[in-house]
């Protein structure tokens, strides 16, 4: 039994602390939220994969489809288009870091890392249709870059759902 006081002090009440929401498991809806992350970055990763594979093939159907001017220099252009498959590998080596340390500030309940799911589903489902609406890729890429919208517009759906919400819920003072 505790004693009653210190040298005649009173002992302080037991605080509870709240509870860390990085040391709560993962609920479903997390889960999914995590995992649709996950498929996202996987599909970007086939993309570009395929898309340095292919890269030839690739270049050789933009040009096809570019107005470009009589006395462009086809070989620039060309370059160019080349330069622009070799940035898209290095964006997607970033990007997999950024949501390595995404998904993990998220299972640590980071409010910022909640904002920025929602910021990346937006702003990917806008950059995606862009690109299929643009029609600048063959088809092949943009029914991937379809398949990649379908899961952007459900991980939004996710990171929005009242029981993640109120995971990152700001804090009250």
């Amino acid at each position: 039994m505790a004693p009653e006081s210190y040298e005649g002090l009173p002992v302080a009440p037991a605080v509870e602390l709240p509870v860390d929401p990085g040391k709560q498991p993962l609920t479903p809806a997390l889960r999914r939220v995590v995992m649709l992350l996950c498929v996202n970055l996987g599909l970007s990763l086939v993309l570009t994969v395929l898309m340095f594979i292919f890269r030839d093939s690739v270049i050789d159907y933009q040009l096809a489809h570019m107005s470009l001017a009589p006395n462009a220099d086809l070989d620039t252009v060309r370059g160019i288009l080349r330069q622009a498959v070799w940035s898209r590998v290095i964006s997607i080596v970033v990007v997999s870091l950024v949501y390595v340390f995404l998904v993990d500030r998220l299972r640590k309940g980071k409010r910022g890392a909640y904002r920025r799911v929602i910021l990346i589903s937006v702003i990917g489902l806008a950059g995606i249709g862009y690109l299929i609406i643009a029609g600048q890729y063959p088809v092949w890429m943009r029914v991937e870059q379809g398949l990649q919208a379908v899961v952007l517009a459900a991980l939004l759906w996710s990171v929005t759902r009242p029981e993640v919400r109120a995971r990152f819920a700001k804090p009250t003072k």
